[in-house]
This record gives structure tokens, sequence and C-alpha cells, in this order.
């Protein structure tokens, strides 16, 4: 239960970086056409359906997630 409180706390952070990084926006866009589809951006949308669907997230969007919040937060 923690280690999921723990991976939420975290993707929740990265999200935004998202947007800014092309990278995790590669890593990570088969995981939102699959478990997001139709969902559009803009208002929170992405961030409640990645919330909600997180533990079908792959381990490498996970990975670029947390890295592109890394980069971020290094600027």
């Amino acid at each position: 239960m923690i280690r999921l409180a723990l991976a939420t706390l975290l993707l929740t952070a990265a999200v935004p970086a998202l947007a800014q990084d092309r990278g995790a926006r590669a890593a990570c866009r088969a995981d939102f056409e699959r478990n997001c589809p139709g969902i559009k951006p803009g208002g929170g949308r992405l961030i409640a359906c990645m919330r909600e669907k997180q533990a079908s997230f792959s381990d490498g969007c996970k990975e670029a997630l947390k890295a592109a919040r890394a980069q971020r937060q290094e600027q």
C-alpha cells in the first residue's frame, strides 16, 4: 500500500514535465493511448486518468516521467 502511495505521488508530480519532455512523451504515448483512449489533454483529464490507471502504465513510461521530473527540478 505504501509503495502504491509513493508511486502515485511520484507520477502525479512528474506528469506536468511530460509536456516539456519529448522523451517522456514518446515513452508514454502508447500507454496513454491504451489506458486513456479518447481523453483530450487539458483540464487535468490526462493526469486524472493516469492516477486512476497508474498500475497499467509501463515501467518505461514511469521511469521516463521520473527522469523528466528530475531534469525539470535541475533547471
